[in-house]
């Protein structure tokens, strides 16, 4: 990670900041409640409801597919031995140690938030966030794929933009996101060792 400053560091103090925000509060509720008290506007629901889509399985596809076409087998098989191995951890992780870990709504009334009251939101399996965790592997890998500045601000800037989602739908807790961001750049890290120990070889900058 020391190769890519202009994610780590970014990524890093997004965790360090959410840890000091819930510092101030006795209750994970109450932190929960302060940011959707702050924030929340049906256009910006809609908003993040389009970015949170960007820590799903088709942006890993989209790219794998892509470096396909290319032959740059290696990295295509970065993303696929990443987007497999983060999916079975997280469903580990949500269905059997932390199950059954209640999401906001499972234990936030209704009447204490502006949701719309047709929303339909999951109830449980919170810890850690899945969205989360896909979002931070899929950009740390292209933050270690191609190690542009430029494209290290913009991968960090789209994690931390998902993670932020998860919280402002109200699908997930602050620490739930924490907990797959951290998840998340550890899975591409090691993925990214592996894959350069196979070679023998460092990674081709971009």
């Amino acid at each position: 990670m020391k190769n890519i400053p202009y994610y780590t560091i970014p990524a890093v103090l997004f965790i360090m900041v959410c840890g000091i925000f819930l510092s101030f509060f006795p209750s994970k509720v109450e932190a929960q409640l302060a940011l959707h008290q702050a924030w929340y506007s049906p256009r910006g629901y809609d908003l993040m409801g389009f970015i949170t889509g960007w820590g799903e399985g088709p942006m890993f596809v989209f790219v794998i597919i892509a470096y396909s076409i290319q032959r740059q087998w290696h990295r295509a098989g970065e993303f696929l031995a990443a987007g497999i191995l983060s999916s079975v951890l997280v469903q580990l992780l949500k269905k059997l140690v932390f199950a059954p870990s209640p999401r906001p709504m499972a234990v936030i009334e209704w009447s204490q938030t502006q949701l719309a009251a047709d929303l339909e939101l999951p109830l449980h399996f919170a810890f850690p966030s899945g969205h989360t965790t896909t979002a931070f592997v899929f950009f740390t890998l292209i933050a270690l794929q191609w190690r542009r500045p430029a494209i290290q601000l913009f991968a960090v800037f789209c994690a931390i933009a998902v993670a932020l989602s998860r919280v402002y739908l109200m699908a997930h807790w602050i620490t739930d996101v924490m907990a797959g961001a951290v998840l998340g750049m550890c899975i591409a890290v090691v993925v990214s060792i592996v894959s350069q120990r196979v070679q023998k070889k460092p990674l081709t900058q971009g």
